[in-house]
């Protein structure tokens, strides 16, 4: 009988543990949830580093090899800027020719405004000189009538006058030459500092095209596809060689939820399923405008992923810590 009564416990024990473990797996599966938000819709962002040469020119020095590990700033190629290297001498020559010119106008013109100051005093001298004779002859005229004065005395006020009216005119005539002269050289300054600042964008858009010709890393990672030697002819429309970079990125799209709180910085882990089923750790760096239904975020894996072929495009699951 108490056999019976204990397979009777027994038989009821074994379900009911069934229904609390169902619980707690519940329980947890929730709890869990709300840690973590997870994802099948992912992907690996275009992370390749395709390099183009900017100017089409022959490649005069190549410093990589496929394989090569490279640091960002570092000089991968040099390209034929002879070309360049000769309009930028010519281009120098001429500018510095105008700031002669321009010197030498500022010169020209610091002398006529002197001079024109020099005249605008003298005018004004004359001008004095010009008004007191004047009067004189108008005073000896109306004297000499009423017989105060000699003839002779008429005859000097006239000839003084006359004096004074041609140095007034003389000084007239002198500062409109003055001021002729410098807008003259005024306008040719103009036109010669307009001319001087073509030649100067022109230098500088030289400058920077030879600075093309010196092929630099962008980033940090190593050399792939090298399909060029010293020697070749490098074209702007082909790829030199690819750089695949240390870094690498994965965008994960997130389906909206009420507990979706993706904010940089969160923990995340990421399988890529074409490497296999390696758990590969990472964090949020960008959260991307969301749409309809999906929130999509970007994650940098932190992990080395040179020793990995990773392709671009290639899907993968993502795990990210939300709380």
């Amino acid at each position: 009988m108490a056999k019976r009564k204990f397979y009777q416990k027994k038989r009821f024990l074994f379900p009911f543990a069934i229904i609390l473990a169902f619980v707690i797996l519940s329980v947890f599966g929730a709890f869990h949830s709300s840690l973590y938000q997870t994802t099948t819709n992912a992907y690996v962002d275009d992370y390749l580093v395709k390099i183009y040469p900017k100017i089409s020119s022959k490649i005069m020095e190549l410093n990589i090899e496929n394989n090569s590990d490279v640091k960002k700033g570092e000089i991968l190629a040099e390209l034929d800027g002879s070309e360049y290297t000769q309009k930028i001498k010519e281009l120098e020559d001429k500018f510095n020719h105008l700031q002669n010119e321009l010197n030498n106008a500022d010169k020209e013109i610091k002398e006529i405004n002197l001079k024109a100051n020099k005249n605008k005093d003298m005018m004004e001298k004359a001008k004095v000189n010009l008004e007191n004779a004047n009067y004189d002859y108008v005073r000896y005229k109306n004297e000499y009538k009423d017989g105060t004065v000699t003839k002779k005395d008429l005859n000097n006020a006239i000839e003084n006058l006359k004096i004074a009216q041609e140095q007034y005119q003389n000084a007239q005539n002198e500062l409109k030459s003055t001021s002729r002269k410098l807008q003259e050289i005024m306008i040719k300054k103009n036109s010669q500092t307009d001319e001087t600042r073509e030649i100067f964008e022109i230098l500088e858009e030289t400058k920077y095209k030879l600075s093309d010709a010196t092929v630099i890393a962008p980033k940090n990672g190593k050399i792939i596809n090298l399909n060029v030697k010293i020697g070749d002819i490098a074209n702007t429309e082909e790829v030199l060689f690819t750089i695949k970079p240390e870094e690498c990125f994965v965008i994960a799209n997130f389906k909206k939820q009420a507990n979706n709180t993706f904010k940089t910085g969160q923990k995340a882990t990421v399988k890529i399923y074409s490497i296999g089923f390696s758990k590969l750790n990472g964090e949020v760096v960008e959260v991307l405008d969301e749409n309809s239904n999906y929130i999509p975020v970007k994650i940098k894996i932190n992990d080395n992923v040179q020793k990995y072929n990773i392709k671009t495009g290639a899907k993968a699951y993502a795990r990210v810590k939300v709380k």
